[in-house]
């Protein structure tokens, strides 16, 4: 499939006992594939403005949520954006993103509780697969390494729960 190949492409070897599941998060019934998880992340978003930006970043991460909790989930790790850039000149340029994903935090503080949900909120995330670049990040904002937050996730997966805020707070870890 094309999200296997992407995977070698970005690792380097194929990952074992994978299944790829083809969906469409904003339409289709997200609660029968997520049935037996433990987990669930979600870093779903899109940079750009309008409708179709905010649904992509607030209404479509709720849909996940709501399926997940639906579907027995225990624990939502969900990737957001850090106070300090939703709070800064950004949210001018940035409103539908920005508020999409506000409105995602909502959804799964209200569906998983402080409880059984991680909100890890980097300003922007350093790195992209081999070969890809992407955009730079607003003037003066540095970056999370993708390391950091991808240990962040991971420590929502495995039981860390409430907000990680800020690229400091996630390198701590």
């Amino acid at each position: 499939s094309d999200q296997s190949n992407r995977i070698t492409k970005n690792l380097g070897t194929q990952p074992a006992n994978l299944e790829y599941i083809s969906l469409d998060a904003s339409t289709d019934d997200l609660t029968a594939v997520l049935k037996d998880a433990t987990a669930v992340i979600s870093c779903i978003g899109a940079l750009g403005s309008g409708k179709a930006v905010r649904a992509t970043n607030g209404a479509v991460n709720a849909r996940i949520a709501t399926a997940a909790k639906s579907a027995g989930v225990k624990q939502f790790v969900y990737v957001s954006v850090a106070s300090e850039l939703a709070n800064g000149p950004a949210k001018f340029l940035l409103k539908d993103y920005l508020g999409g994903k506000a409105e995602a935090e909502t959804a799964v503080t209200n569906a998983f509780g402080a409880g059984g949900s991680l909100i890890v909120k980097p300003s922007i995330v350093d790195g992209a697969p081999p070969g890809e670049k992407r955009p730079p990040g607003p003037p003066g904002v540095k970056a999370a390494k993708v390391d950091d937050v991808a240990k962040a996730v991971v420590a929502g997966v495995t039981g860390r729960t409430g907000v990680i805020d800020g690229n400091a707070a996630i390198a701590a870890l």
